[in-house]
């Protein structure tokens, strides 16, 4: 019998934002009335400034903090402006309310929310890797920013991967994926790799792959070793610009 994977932890989730922080952030706020907490900073959105205390996310007005703060949260923004080419919010969810929004589909999956944080987790005896998406119009540049943490010694991995369903040449419309284990990353090509329907129905079905596709797949792929301590949290940013990706962990490329 299959354990329970806890795959992941993620505490916030961004996709296609202008990045406000790109590190975690904590920072004593002060209100009109000179009162203090400190928390994380999670994001300010339409006058709205999240931040994440005592275990609870707090939506505080943006008027209602001191002009220091004001101040401090104007600049990390411009900063953000400046050198962000990625403008449109798609989504983003910091998981403060009480289990998944409508948003959120699910898939062979026994995935949870609480206290804050985003449990990835692959049930017992399942044949698949849980899997949770977010549907959106179809786009071409994408950020996609997580906080994420492995949990214990079954959080061997974690997938994000970018699908079009409208897509028929490759098994469920996967187009690229990148793989993150506490040693490794990898970056691939689903779209004219492994998921290529020729390919993947060949394998499927036992069949013997020839040399060249054997070449050809070499070519779809880029790993790159990593130490990542467990049970921490670090952050990840992957970035699509025409058909080249990108993936930073804690503000290095990898």
């Amino acid at each position: 019998m299959k354990k329970t994977m806890r795959v992941i932890l993620i505490a916030l989730f961004t996709l296609l934002s202008l990045q406000l922080v790109e590190a975690r952030e904590f920072r004593d706020f002060t209100n009109l009335e000179g009162k203090k907490i400190h928390g994380e900073l999670l994001g300010l959105s339409e006058g709205v400034v999240r931040i994440r205390a005592k275990g609870k996310v707090f939506e505080v007005p943006f008027d209602q903090l001191s002009e220091a703060d004001q101040t401090w949260l104007n600049e990390r923004k411009q900063a953000g402006e400046e050198k962000s080419d990625y403008k449109e919010l798609i989504f983003e969810d910091d998981f403060s309310a009480e289990g998944f929004g409508e948003r959120w589909k699910h898939y062979k999956s026994a995935s949870e929310v609480k206290d804050g944080v985003f449990y990835g987790i692959t049930a017992p005896d399942s044949d698949h890797q849980a899997v949770d998406t977010i549907k959106f119009e179809g786009k071409q540049d994408m950020e996609v920013a997580v906080k994420f943490r492995f949990s214990g010694p079954e959080a061997k991995r974690f997938n994000l991967k970018f699908d079009d369903n409208q897509y028929k040449g490759s098994h469920a419309g996967h187009i690229c994926r990148v793989v993150v284990s506490p040693t490794m990353v990898m970056l691939s090509d689903g779209k004219t790799g492994n998921f290529k329907n020729e390919i993947f129905d060949k394998k499927k079905a036992g069949g013997k792959l020839d040399e060249e596709t054997k070449k050809l797949l070499e070519s779809k792929s880029a790993k790159a070793s990593v130490e990542l301590e467990e049970d921490k949290w670090h952050d990840l940013l992957i970035q699509t610009k025409g058909d080249v990706m990108t993936v930073s962990i804690d503000g290095k490329k990898v």
